[in-house]
C-alpha cells in the first residue's frame, strides 16, 4: 500500500508519525517518573508512618490494651488530608490474627490474616519470611489492589509482638498521575496541532521537486527536451538538486542529439537525392547537347523560312532553359577555378540590383574584404547570387535586403537577410530540398533549386549554413573556411 503512495504524501506522513511518536515517548517518560516519584514517596511515607505506629501501639501490645491501640492506628487515618490516599491500618498480634482496625467491619478482632484479602497475608508473610523490618507492595497502572505496607512490632528483647499493616487506596495515587497526564494532553495537544500542520507543509515543500522530476521523466520523448526541463531549478546543492542537475544535464545531450539526428537525417536525404539528381542530369544532358547543336547546325548551315526560324528560335531558348536548368545539378569545383576577388563581389552586386529595384527594396550591401579569398570563385558567386535571388523573391514591396560578407580568422562569414513572410518552424526540415515549398504566414512559398544547390556547395566547401526565421525578418548565414579552399 505505502510502496503506491506518492512522497507528497509519505513524507508528510512520516514526519507526522515521527512527531506524534516523540510526543507518545516523552508523555510515556513523565508519565514514568511521575509514578516512580509517587511511589518513592508514599514508600517514604509509608516507612515513617510505620516507625512511628510500631512504637507508639507496642506499649499497648505488651499490656493488652486494645483501646489505647485503637485510638494510636485510628489518628492518622482521621487527621489525613483528602490528598493523603491512606485508606485503613490493621494491627495484627503476633499469630497473625486483627487485633485493632481503623475498620472493625471489614477486619473484626480475632479475625486471622488467611480470612481477611490476600494482600494482608501477602504482607505478614513476608515480614514473616524474610526477616525484613519493612515490606512495600506497589502494584501496577492496570492492578486492581490497592498499595499495602508493612512493619513488625517487636519489644525490647527482640520478641515479635505483632504486625501493623497499612493500606494506601490505588485510586487517589493514581489520581494524581492522571491527573499530571491530563496536564501534559493539554500541553502537548496544541504543540501537535501546530508541528503536524508544519510537517505537511514542509514534507509537501521538500517532495514537490522530486514530483516536477517525476512529471519531467514521464514527459521524455512526448515533447522537445527544452520543453520538459523548462520547471526544473537545480539551485541547491544537496541530493535533490544534484538530481536536478543531472536531469538537466541529460536533457541538453538529449537535445544535442535529437538535433544531430536531425541533421543527419537530412543530410542523407541531400546526398541521396544529389545522387539521383546528377545520374538524372548527365543522362539529360547528352541528348540535349546533340538537339542544340542540330538546331545550331540548321540555323548556320540551313536556309529556313521566317516561321521556321520564329520555331527554331523557340526551341533553342527552351532547351536553353532546360540545359540551365541541368547545369544547376552538376556543380563540381573546377582545378583550375580562380580565388574569389573583389570583382566578382561587384559582379554580384550588379546583378541582383535590378530585381531588387523591381520591388521597390532597399539594397543593403556590405562586403568587408581587402583582397582576395582562397575559396572558389564560381562556387561562391553562385551560393551568394542564389541566397540573394532568394532574398529578393521572398522581400516585399518596399523592404529590404541586406547581404553582409566578413572575413574572419581562416574564415569567411556571408550573411543574407530579408524583411517579409516567415518561414514556418516545421518547414524548416525541407527548406533544402530540391523543388520544395515551405509554409509561410499567407499561403506557401515555392522554391526550386537554389537553396538545394546552395546547400550542396556550401557541404563542399565544408561550411555550416544556419537559418533564423521570425516575423518580419529571415536571415540566412553562411560559414565557409578558408583553409578548405
Amino acid at each position: 500500500m505505502l510502496s503506491h503512495l506518492s512522497y507528497r504524501y509519505k513524507i508528510p506522513l512520516a514526519l507526522s508519525a515521527v512527531i506524534l511518536l516523540t510526543e507518545l515517548l516523552v508523555t510515556a517518560a513523565l508519565v514514568s517518573v511521575a509514578v516512580s516519584d509517587a511511589r518513592n514517596d508514599l514508600e517514604s511515607s509509608a516507612q515513617n508512618l510505620g516507625r512511628v505506629l510500631t512504637l507508639s501501639v507496642r506499649d499497648a501490645l505488651m499490656k493488652d490494651d486494645l483501646w489505647r491501640a485503637f485510638e494510636v492506628i485510628r489518628t492518622p487515618v482521621t487527621v489525613r488530608e483528602p490528598t493523603n490516599p491512606l485508606k485503613e491500618i490493621v494491627l495484627f498480634d503476633a499469630k497473625a490474627r486483627v487485633y485493632a482496625s481503623t475498620s472493625p467491619r471489614k477486619e473484626p478482632i480475632q479475625t486471622a490474616a488467611a480470612k481477611l484479602p490476600a494482600q494482608f497475608g501477602t504482607v505478614i508473610e513476608h515480614l514473616r519470611g524474610s526477616g525484613e523490618q519493612f515490606f512495600f507492595d506497589f502494584p501496577g497502572l492496570l492492578a486492581n489492589r490497592d498499595v499495602t505496607a508493612g512493619m513488625p512490632v517487636n519489644s525490647d528483647d527482640g520478641s515479635r509482638l505483632g504486625y501493623v499493616v497499612m493500606v494506601y487506596d490505588a485510586d487517589i495515587l493514581y489520581g494524581r498521575v492522571r491527573s499530571t497526564l491530563l496536564k501534559l494532553t493539554v500541553a502537548t495537544v496544541p504543540v501537535l496541532l501546530v508541528l503536524i500542520p508544519l510537517g505537511w507543509v514542509w514534507g509537501d515543500r521538500m517532495a514537490k521537486p522530486l514530483l516536477r522530476l517525476s512529471t519531467a521523466m514521464a514527459r521524455i520523448g512526448k515533447e522537445p527536451p527544452e520543453d520538459v526541463g523548462a520547471g526544473i531549478t537545480a539551485d541547491s546543492n544537496d541530493e535533490i538538486g544534484q538530481l536536478g542537475k543531472q536531469f538537466k544535464a541529460m536533457l541538453f545531450e538529449l537535445a544535442q542529439k535529437q538535433a544531430l539526428e536531425r541533421e543527419v537525417v537530412v543530410s542523407e536525404r541531400l546526398a541521396a537525392v544529389g545522387r539521383v539528381a546528377a545520374g538524372i542530369a548527365h543522362e539529360i544532358n547528352n541528348p540535349l547537347g546533340g538537339m542544340l547543336n542540330a538546331i545550331d547546325t540548321l540555323n548556320t548551315h540551313g536556309e529556313p523560312d521566317a516561321q521556321t526560324r520564329k520555331t527554331l528560335g523557340l526551341l533553342q531558348r527552351g532547351l536553353g532553359q532546360i540545359r540551365a536548368t541541368v547545369g544547376a545539378l552538376l556543380f563540381e569545383a573546377r582545378l583550375d577555378s580562380p580565388a574569389m576577388n573583389l570583382s566578382d563581389w561587384q559582379d554580384l552586386k550588379l546583378l541582383v540590383a535590378p530585381q531588387i529595384q523591381a520591388k521597390q527594396a532597399t539594397f543593403h550591401w556590405d562586403v568587408e574584404l581587402d583582397e582576395a579569398i582562397a575559396l572558389p570563385a564560381h562556387l561562391v558567386r553562385q551560393l551568394v547570387l542564389n541566397l540573394l535571388l532568394n532574398a529578393v523573391k521572398a522581400v516585399e514591396v518596399g523592404g529590404q535586403v541586406n547581404c553582409l560578407v566578413a572575413a574572419q580568422t581562416a574564415a569567411l562569414q556571408i550573411t543574407v537577410s530579408n524583411t517579409g513572410q516567415h518561414i514556418s518552424g516545421v518547414a524548416m526540415e525541407h527548406l533544402f530540398e530540391p523543388f520544395g515549398s515551405v509554409a509561410v504566414a499567407e499561403g506557401r512559398r515555392s522554391y526550386s533549386l537554389g537553396l538545394w544547390v546552395s546547400y550542396q556547395i556550401i557541404t563542399q566547401l565544408g561550411g555550416t549554413i544556419s537559418v533564423d526565421s521570425a516575423p518580419g525578418r529571415t536571415c540566412f548565414a553562411v560559414f565557409l573556411p578558408i583553409t578548405s579552399a
